[in-house]
């Protein structure tokens, strides 16, 4: 078959739509993926046909990106349109409507808390919870002209359980790099916390008021940064000496990132409950720390506590709770044995059970059941 991925807010690297899905799907089928980014483009990737449609910078003008985006996907000679937003769904259901062919919708996110958020609306305004009633009875709609859903974890898709095809839960499971070079012994006093693009809900300055606190008792102890910062450091809680403990290191290609993650000896993810996306959320670095063999201090969240309870890879904590942050950091310092034995149970879990080539087979059986349909 001649499957079109359409994305309107991912890049075309994008490590879910692209790295596992689309290189997965073409192993079988024909895959063009259409998505936003700093120029166009056409080209050929890993054996996936991209198209790159110039990303218009302001957000009052992203009607022009999806018009863009839909004429670009009306001219590809497709048997399926894959969508992974909201208003890629939009467009999908018109492309569906003229050209007569089969929709995939892949939930990667509550959108209705998502899309208040991205627009940069406070969660208790009345404008915010007026978009989220309107976002979310728009999107059952449209979902229910698809062909089947796919959704990241049982959360997300539990608004979707009702609909006549009930999403396929693909994880963001991890990719299993085999050119990952773990070390022997870690060093316990290098925290790390990798994020695409860090914002408050992050918990980075609650991480950072924990470093402080911890400073004196180890004087070691470091926080490397792994992603594009949305503030600077130097606006960031903290003494100039807690500062200068703290490494940035901006947006890094996947090896760099994986090298760099390596070399530290604690993965955070104490991530804020500011909206509901957030909470019940199963990010990718989650999977990406085990897999590298990290202990982790991840937030005590539905879908974040069901895997490292079932991994036992990890302390949960209220990440609300700086006194918790530290006191897990500390433990984890002061007990290296303790520490090593959570991160060999991360990267065990994920060689046997969280990796995407577990649930590769789900993805490519969607797809198998659509073709059997188009006969």
């Amino acid at each position: 078959m001649k499957i079109c991925m359409l994305t309107t807010t991912h890049p075309p690297h994008d490590g879910r739509i692209f790295q596992k899905e689309a290189k997965s799907l073409v192993k079988e089928h024909e895959v063009t993926l259409v998505a936003p980014s700093g120029e166009e483009g056409v080209g050929q990737i890993d054996g996936v046909h991209v198209v790159t449609i110039r990303r218009q910078r302001s957000l009052l003008l992203h009607p022009i990106t999806l018009l863009s985006i839909f004429r670009a996907s009306l001219r590809q000679d497709a048997d399926v349109y894959h969508c992974h937003e909201p208003d890629a769904l939009l467009l999908g259901v018109f492309l569906k409507a003229l050209k007569g062919k089969k929709l995939i919708y892949d939930i990667h996110e509550h959108w209705p808390s998502e899309i208040p958020f991205d627009m940069g609306l406070a969660d208790n305004t009345l404008f915010h919870a007026a978009l989220r009633r309107l976002i979310e009875p728009l999107e059952m709609i449209l979902s229910r002209c698809s062909d089947g859903t796919i959704a990241v974890s049982e959360s997300v898709a539990a608004r979707f359980n009702a609909m006549k095809h009930r999403p396929t839960i693909l994880p963001n499971f991890s990719l299993q790099n085999a050119d990952i070079n773990r070390p022997a012994e870690r060093d316990l006093h290098k925290l790390v916390y990798m994020a695409g693009n860090m914002h408050a809900f992050h918990g980075i300055n609650e991480c950072i008021r924990a470093l402080e606190i911890l400073s004196e008792r180890y004087p070691e102890i470091s926080l490397t940064l792994i992603g594009n910062i949305r503030e600077d450091i130097a606006e960031m809680p903290g003494s100039q000496d807690v500062r200068k403990r703290i490494t940035a290191t901006g947006y890094l290609p996947p090896g760099e990132m994986y090298a760099k993650m390596t070399e530290g000896g604690i993965g955070l993810l104490v991530f804020q409950p500011h909206y509901y996306n957030v909470y019940i959320g199963l990010p990718n670095k989650l999977f990406d720390y085990m897999h590298l063999g990290l202990p982790i201090i991840a937030s005590d969240f539905p879908e974040i506590r069901k895997i490292v309870n079932e991994a036992d890879c990890g302390i949960l904590v209220d990440p609300t709770d700086v006194s918790a942050i530290t006191a897990s950091m500390a433990y984890l310092i002061d007990n290296p044995d303790e520490a090593q034995r959570l991160g060999e149970n991360g990267r065990r879990a994920v060689e046997e059970q969280y990796n995407w080539k577990r649930v590769e087979g789900e993805l490519l059986g969607v797809y198998s059941a659509i073709a059997a349909d188009c006969r």
